[in-house]
């Protein structure tokens, strides 16, 4: 039985990657906002859809009343994220985007996606107790699908379960000779090492652009290519 909820997004040209790489990008959590603070109408799943106890959202996967007007689900959101092109989403696609060739192309096209977390949270920020092990679980079984060469994770929400917890992490000790950016993970069922690139989440913009020279040394090193023809 399957511990993950979300469908991972992937791109048309997933296989094909960047440089010949296959990318997975993880964030931390979709989280939902109809908890009737903002003056809009309390959903009424939302206590136990974003539960942090109970922690699963799939009971509600066909019947939110948000997303059943768009006829989605919600297990399907990492292409929903993707697909509405949010600024955090734009940021980071202009930084992967000159690692190709045609800079008109979607580069989302070229990677996956999808969230750590496995429900729906009740806040924006992802809090540790919300974690579980599911979580990880959901991980290595999106790994093991993928069979990604490199997992970009996105800020420190997460970074110690699918680094500092993680048993499959073959090099932690010489993270501090990447400035703690790259480390490897040697997965069952996945015949490679994957680079695991841990960066500022995209939406901190002050933390993102004053590191952003850091992040770009090291995507060079693990796409084995230099950024071509970039222009802020």
């Amino acid at each position: 039985m399957s511990n993950r909820f979300f469908k991972p997004f992937e791109g048309e040209k997933y296989k094909e990657g960047i440089n010949g790489k296959k990318i997975l990008v993880l964030g931390a959590s979709f989280y939902c906002n109809w908890d009737g603070n903002d003056g809009r109408n309390k959903c009424e799943f939302f206590n136990e859809c974003t539960n942090p106890i109970i922690r699963d959202s799939s009971k509600f996967d066909d019947i939110c009343p948000s997303y059943k007007q768009s006829k989605q689900k919600l297990s399907e959101e990492p292409l929903n994220a993707v697909s509405e092109n949010y600024r955090a989403y734009q940021v980071f696609a202009n930084f992967i985007q000159r690692y190709v060739k045609d800079k008109e192309e979607n580069v989302w096209e070229r990677m996956a996606f999808t969230n750590y977390l496995q429900f729906f949270s009740p806040t924006l920020a992802t809090k540790k107790e919300y974690l579980s092990k599911r979580d990880f679980e959901a991980f290595c079984e999106t790994l093991n699908e993928l069979q990604p060469d490199i997992v970009i994770v996105w800020g420190v929400a997460i970074i110690d379960e699918v680094r500092e917890n993680n048993p499959y992490i073959v090099d932690f000790k010489k993270l501090p000779e990447t400035e703690w950016y790259v480390c490897h993970i040697k997965m069952p069922g996945v015949n490679h090492e994957i680079a695991l690139v841990s960066c500022f989440h995209p939406s901190s913009i002050k933390y993102w652009y004053n590191n952003l020279d850091i992040l770009e040394k090291y995507m060079n090193e693990v796409l084995c290519t230099k950024a071509e023809n970039y222009h802020n």
